[in-house]
């Protein structure tokens, strides 16, 4: 028999929502959110960062008193002051040999760099640690990121979640503290293979929150009956944060002035589910 897709779409249907904002980047990186979880929020907690922190900047300039853990692996201090050294030797090196975008390359490499170290201190936290179900090998778990963040008031963390498969390990763990987060926005990856985890984990959020906007990721593939996108950025408000009771938002999506195609050489999703 032919692989076929299971996720249950009644799960992504989103409520309308006063108050969404996109945070972070035009394109890959960036999320819808609903502004409210982010002002009630005194901590964010930001599960993979790569070289792009523009997310967790825009949601401090919503909440100057927002106190922000990072968690990502992959990268960190030492990477970034060797690739601060490695480009102030490379811009004037490639604009000598006749490169002027190789230059412009070693430029932005730099920046970033710089910025890192700039934005990363005092409130602003990076742990070069693996979000993990337990703290093997050197990895971060949920009770351990909890116990650091130090905030145990209801609705009082954000968490946003973008750790290509892991969300499956790590979100049991969330669900478990649910009453202290304010909202989530969370990449699914693969909902294909792992559409039985994807609905159990769903079904159990939104006992707790409600789907306050959904946008599918580009650069992943289409189902193979090309009846869902595999890869789901999903917005989640926690129900107390709601004003009047939810109902169905049925307008299109993506949100026009909201929603930007992750990978901008291709054209965005077009979700019609919630029409059905």
């Amino acid at each position: 028999m032919p692989f076929v897709h299971r996720v249950n779409p009644d799960l992504l249907r989103p409520v309308e929502c006063p108050g969404l904002q996109r945070l972070g980047s035009p394109y890959d990186g960036g999320y819808v959110v609903p502004v409210e979880a982010i002002r009630r929020a005194a901590v964010m907690l930001s599960f993979g960062l790569s070289v792009d922190w523009r997310f967790e900047r825009d949601a401090i300039a919503l909440n100057p008193q927002l106190r922000i853990q990072a968690y990502d692996h992959t990268i960190g201090r030492r990477r970034f002051r060797n690739a601060a050294l490695k480009s102030t030797f490379s811009i004037p090196l490639r604009f000598l040999s006749g490169s002027p975008r190789g230059a412009r390359s070693s430029w932005n490499k730099l920046q970033t760099s710089l910025d890192y170290f700039r934005f990363f201190r005092g409130a602003v936290q990076h742990h070069a640690q693996r979000v993990w179900y337990n703290d093997d090998r050197g990895s971060a778990s949920i009770a351990t990121i909890l116990e650091r963040a130090g905030s145990t008031a209801p609705q009082s963390i954000f968490a946003k979640i973008d750790i290509e498969d892991s969300e499956y390990r790590i979100l049991p763990a969330l669900i478990e503290r649910a009453e202290l987060f304010s909202g989530m926005a969370i990449e699914f990856h693969d909902t294909d293979i792992c559409a039985d985890v994807f609905n159990t984990q769903m079904a159990q959020l939104r006992e707790h929150f409600e789907v306050v906007h959904v946008h599918a990721n580009n650069y992943g593939d289409l189902s193979i009956d090309h009846g869902l996108p595999l890869t789901w950025e999903i917005s989640l408000l926690h129900k107390a944060l709601l004003p009047g009771t939810p109902q169905p938002y049925t307008g299109p999506l993506p949100r026009p002035g909201l929603d930007t195609p992750n990978d901008p050489r291709l054209d965005d999703y077009t979700l019609r589910f919630h029409q059905d």
